[in-house]
């Protein structure tokens, strides 16, 4: 029988990755008033988890969120998105960052879970480097993921 725990770090659909995202942005995902990921490029793969590698000074993992869907589109229709979802960023800078782009991606994300505590990610990645924007988990660093956070509402 699975616990909560190990139940809520399983993707529900697609593959699981590890998404940097600068901390202000984390923040604002983890607790829930940013309900879109706002990028110019896209994962080939179907994408059911994401889990969030807080950028620089941060530079751990901070917790996990399901993708709901992804929308491509023009930054204009982005906009709207990000204006519904919480998106974290003024129009002028929505347009500054799709500068060039005919389109973009609106990932919707739901059921958010932050980590107790934050994992380093060398303790799941081995040879671990941030990613420039994401990376893909193996089934393998997946059970990783699950063991630490498990094992950290264990020793409460």
């Amino acid at each position: 029988m699975m616990t909560n725990s190990q139940k809520c770090l399983l993707p529900q659909g697609g593959r699981a990755i590890v998404l940097s995202i600068k901390p202000k942005y984390a923040e604002l995902i983890l607790a829930g008033t940013k309900t879109v990921e706002l990028r110019r490029m896209w994962a080939a793969e179907q994408v059911g988890m994401i889990v969030i590698y807080a950028s620089s000074p941060v530079c751990r993992l901070v917790g996990r969120v399901n993708v709901q869907d992804v929308v491509r589109a023009a930054p204009s229709t982005l906009w709207k998105h990000s204006v519904q979802r919480g998106g974290g960023l003024t129009r002028r800078e929505l347009f500054d960052y799709f500068s060039g782009k005919d389109a973009g991606y609106a990932v919707l994300l739901d059921d958010v879970v932050k980590f107790e505590k934050m994992i380093e990610p060398q303790a799941v990645i081995e040879n671990f480097s941030a990613p420039q924007s994401f990376r893909y988990l193996s089934a393998a660093e997946i059970r990783k993921l699950e063991q630490k956070v498990r094992i950290r509402k264990a020793k409460q």
